[in-house]
């Protein structure tokens, strides 16, 4: 416990090196999303996703996948998503769509998870989803990947959380009407938020896996160690966690059930988390009904430490989905 907390801290220090110069505050958002809209404000239309390959890989076509978000954000970078895309030969292979972390720069550490294992033992297709202002959508006035998703702007925090839901249902959507295979998501950190908040809204997913996942963004900032500095901006500016419960509550997946079956869904926490608290992993756990569940006996950097047994948990619970 001590040395999983220890790297943990370790790795926070780092993190807070590289961040906002200045303050991120808007004004406040001059109305708040109703639950009762929450299906139109998610809403996603069928949009043509284009495939750009450039080599072969073993028995793999790769490239990449793009297409214009339906949500604008005014960036242009932003709002041209854009993925690594390896498609398998087999036609009807499983699809798996992975979704990164916030402040991730790349996805070398899901790559290290599981890319291999897929290529060389599954042969599933894999997409690699860019959050927005992360990676290639970051603009260029940001100071690091991911800093304009999660922030003191309420209202950017609201709607880049609603780009990422709609840009990955219109990825989920594509891929059920042009291949044969189910889809898998499976997301880590933030990533694993925005693909539960996402299994809430899309009835197109046939297994999710989320790993170190957080619940309530509000929850996040006030009492987690990497929202403290967007917890100070807010906080200067006069907003309580009250208020900003209130105006994020459109953003948690705890509101309501995935629509996909409760035997579909892999949780996996880390108990001593420093990045996602593991009171509000466990929230969500009960919300939905306690669905299948793994808590191992780390920290967030399990991520890296953890990554063999997660891979081999994940891909196990995935491949039983697939026999039966």
């Amino acid at each position: 416990m001590i040395f999983s907390r220890i790297i943990d801290r370790y790795a926070l220090n780092s993190l807070h090196k590289t961040r906002s110069k200045e303050f991120q505050y808007s004004s406040l958002p001059t109305s708040i999303p109703r639950m009762t809209d929450r299906e139109t404000f998610y809403k996603v239309q069928p949009t043509d996703v284009s495939f750009k390959m450039h080599c072969l890989e073993k028995d793999y076509n790769v490239g990449t996948f793009e297409f214009q978000s339906l949500i604008s954000s005014g960036n242009p970078s932003n709002d041209h998503v854009s993925g690594e895309v390896f498609l398998n030969k087999n036609e009807d292979a499983p699809n798996v769509i992975f979704v990164h972390g916030w402040r991730m720069e790349t996805f070398d550490r899901i790559e290290k998870m599981f890319h291999n294992r897929i290529m060389n033992a599954l042969g599933w297709n894999m997409y690699y989803f860019p959050l927005p202002y992360h990676f290639q959508r970051k603009p260029e006035k940001s100071l690091y990947s991911g800093e304009y998703m999660i922030s003191a702007n309420i209202h950017r925090t609201i709607q880049s959380t609603r780009q990422a839901v709609v840009d990955l249902r219109t990825l989920i959507q594509w891929i059920k009407n042009n291949k044969n295979g189910p889809v898998f998501i499976i997301g880590v950190s933030l990533g694993g938020f925005i693909t539960n908040l996402t299994a809430t809204l899309e009835p197109q997913i046939d297994a999710l896996v989320s790993i170190f996942y957080s619940n309530r963004l509000s929850y996040s900032i006030w009492n987690t160690e990497p929202g403290k500095f967007i917890k100070e901006d807010l906080e200067h500016h006069g907003v309580s966690y009250n208020d900003l419960v209130k105006y994020w509550k459109i953003t948690e997946p705890s509101q309501t059930i995935p629509k996909m079956k409760k035997d579909n869904i892999l949780l996996i926490s880390a108990e001593y988390d420093q990045y996602v608290d593991i009171e509000d992993a466990d929230y969500l756990w009960e919300s939905w009904g306690r669905p299948k569940r793994y808590v191992y006996k780390c920290g967030h950097a399990g991520i890296v430490l953890q990554r063999r047994k997660i891979a081999t948990d994940t891909l196990l619970f995935l491949q039983n989905k697939i026999k039966g």
